[in-house]
């Protein structure tokens, strides 16, 4: 059986080893692990800056300069995760920065299934939004809670780190915990629902496996 590769791009250390567990955990829960391979480590951009950058082979920055490494393992598909922060916010409706950044990444790679998926604020809400999820596996304990007026919204806070560690009753740090915390990541119609970046990138990933099934092998 011919295993599909998926490659992902990532902004930082933290993502660097969490996002491909979380598309391995995907992969088997859609019952598609078989069908695609992700490597333990998505290439790492070092910052979202280099990743926003305008294009420049020289210094090697801007989302073309990672594609193009993502090329050189002759993937089937790609994706990338790279944060909003409040760059969404400040542009406003219709300018977004992930329609922007795909459409530079499909200029170096036309033919590879792509998706570009924007962390509202931070990959960090995606935790909240599965919070019930993350603490029936253990993984944050279930004594502290966090006071809202009315329900909480994972995509309003702007420190959804420091959210996260008052959850946890000490400091959260990516590198340790990030990773950690994915595994304890929904599927759910509910936590999709919290977090629409996080059902984006759900839909997007059920798109690019779809495609790359389709394409022919060389």
């Amino acid at each position: 059986m011919i295993r599909r590769k998926i490659i992902p791009i990532v902004e930082g250390y933290g993502e660097e080893r969490a996002v491909p567990c979380l598309l391995q955990r995907w992969l088997r829960h859609r019952k598609f692990h078989k069908y695609f391979e992700i490597p333990d480590l998505a290439i790492n951009a070092k910052s979202c800056g280099r990743l926003k950058a305008g294009y420049d082979k020289v210094r090697h920055i801007g989302i073309e300069h990672y594609i193009i490494a993502a090329l050189r393992n002759k993937p089937d598909a790609i994706l990338v995760v790279i944060d909003a922060d409040d760059e969404c916010i400040n542009r406003g409706h219709g300018n977004g920065l992930g329609p922007e950044l795909l459409a530079r990444a499909k200029t170096v790679a036309p033919n590879v299934p792509l998706a570009v998926v924007v962390a509202n604020r931070e990959y960090e809400a995606w935790f909240l939004a599965s919070l019930t999820s993350i603490r029936a596996a253990g993984l944050l304990p279930n004594t502290t809670r966090l006071q809202f007026q009315g329900p909480m919204n994972p995509e309003d806070p702007r420190d959804c780190k420091g959210l996260i560690t008052k959850l946890m009753g000490c400091r959260y740090e990516a590198t340790v915990h990030q990773l950690e915390l994915t595994r304890g990541l929904t599927f759910s119609p509910k936590a999709q629902y919290r977090s629409p970046s996080y059902g984006k990138l759900l839909r997007d990933l059920e798109r690019i496996t779809h495609e790359a099934r389709r394409k022919p092998t060389e």
